[in-house]
């Protein structure tokens, strides 16, 4: 009889002992439906040794510790709640989420993929989430700023030095001034170089279909011997609205930026895009841009314009570690003035790369483009021939991410024009190494 009442007795307290953990975990819910996260944070970490393993109390604390800013124990929390259900698609967002604000592009990639494979698909809005966040990291990937689903506010600083072969883009061969006079020019100088470059950037979702960024930055180049004129600083800012259906998006940025160079010349360039993103698939996406750009120089307005670009980009993700992308780019360079005619182009060209992930922090991007630019009249120093150009560059460039958002890389880039007037006849190749810091 005694051990009956011992047994009803335990039974009845680990009753009254899961009703009590059973409310705090409801306590824990609905400071997070208040927005104390703070508070919500310090109650998971008392239950945490009783109830880690259970799915809503991991959930719970996973999103306490996310909105803290608490990323690890987040991970380990929504990774906890994926082992009790891998097909379950919020733990696997919020996993994704937290991966992003870790700055680990690739998982989060990786976890964003399998919600849009998901069966049966996830809703509409939910399918918009996860492409704000495909999105955001397609555009920190290209150094550009798109929104995300929460306002993140982000500051990077970075420095560079390297070594270019021909900073000026100096000819090596002989130029006829008027077809008469050889002209002597200056040798082809190399020189070492160091760059320095600072901004933040503001990225906002407004609505479950819309949302907002805004960036500056500054940034300078120095030289350190022959070269020094070429040195030069600029600062600018950029910002713009986005547009978001259910695999596509719509950017809209506007743009401003100022050059100055050692040598008292200045570029200034104001600029109104449009980038379109339609996602065929988990794989395949294809880029539609515009930009119209009006660019003035100093001293002088001889070379001031206005131009138009287009282009088409499509990338195809052959791996989960390799993304191969290429597509067309066409556009028009109009002078403002009579005098400057001769700089006005018709441009045509392609631009295609790659990028292999070798593993989570590791990656190798290559970039082979080409441009063929058609002048639209005859430089009256070259009264004979109408330029045109022929560029192809290279680009190759090792990266590797360290923790708390350190990046660091090295990169070789190589230019060929070749022209029909040999005064723009060059080679140039540069080799660098960076480090960048994100907050």
């Amino acid at each position: 009889m005694f051990q009956n009442i011992r047994i009803i007795s335990f039974g009845v307290l680990l009753f009254i002992l899961s009703f009590s953990l059973h409310a705090k975990v409801e306590a824990l819910e609905l400071l997070l439906k208040e927005e104390r996260f703070s508070e919500a944070y310090q109650l998971g970490q008392q239950l945490l040794p009783e109830q880690a393993g259970n799915p809503n109390f991991d959930m719970a604390f996973g999103i306490a510790a996310l909105k803290t800013g608490e990323y690890d124990q987040a991970l380990f929390a929504f990774e906890r709640v994926l082992m009790f259900d891998s097909k379950a698609p919020a733990p696997r967002f919020e996993l994704a989420r937290t991966y992003f604000m870790l700055g680990n592009l690739n998982v989060a990639r990786r976890h964003l993929n399998q919600l849009l494979d998901t069966t049966p698909q996830l809703p509409p809005a939910a399918m918009k989430r996860v492409q704000w966040y495909l999105a955001a990291i397609d555009a920190r990937e290209a150094g550009k700023a798109v929104a995300t689903s929460d306002g993140v506010t982000r500051f990077y600083l970075g420095a560079r030095l390297g070594y270019e072969s021909n900073p000026s883009n100096m000819t090596q061969k002989d130029v006829l001034l008027y077809d008469r006079w050889l002209l002597t020019l200056p040798k082809v100088e190399s020189d070492t170089f160091h760059e320095v470059v600072l901004g933040a950037t503001r990225y906002q979702q407004q609505g479950e279909s819309w949302g907002w960024f805004a960036g500056a930055d500054a940034n300078l180049r120095g030289y350190h011997a022959d070269q020094s004129d070429m040195g030069n600083y600029g600062v600018g800012i950029k910002g713009g609205g986005i547009l978001l259906g259910k695999s596509w998006r719509l950017t809209l940025p506007l743009q401003v930026n100022k050059q100055l160079r050692k040598d008292k010349n200045e570029v200034l360039l104001l600029a109104l895009a449009t980038e379109f993103n339609q996602r065929i698939d988990a794989k395949s996406d294809y880029t539609v841009f515009g930009q119209l750009a009006a660019v003035n120089f100093t001293p002088g307005n001889t070379r001031d314009k206005k131009s138009f670009t287009v282009g088409l980009i499509y990338s195809h993700r052959v791996l989960e570690q390799l993304n191969l992308y290429g597509g067309p780019i066409f556009g028009l360079d109009n002078a403002d003035t009579s005098s400057g005619k001769h700089f006005g182009r018709n441009l045509l060209g392609t631009r295609t790369g790659l990028g292999y992930r070798l593993n989570d922090q590791q990656q190798i991007d290559f970039n082979l483009n080409y441009m063929n630019a058609k002048h639209k009249a005859k430089d009256p120093a070259f009264p004979k021939t109408t330029r045109k150009d022929d560029l192809l560059g290279l680009n190759l460039k090792f990266s590797h991410k360290h923790s708390n958002n350190w990046l660091f890389d090295l990169g070789l880039e190589h230019t060929n024009q070749s022209s029909t007037l040999n005064l723009y006849n060059y080679r140039s190749t540069q080799v660098s190494a960076g480090v960048r810091k994100e907050w």
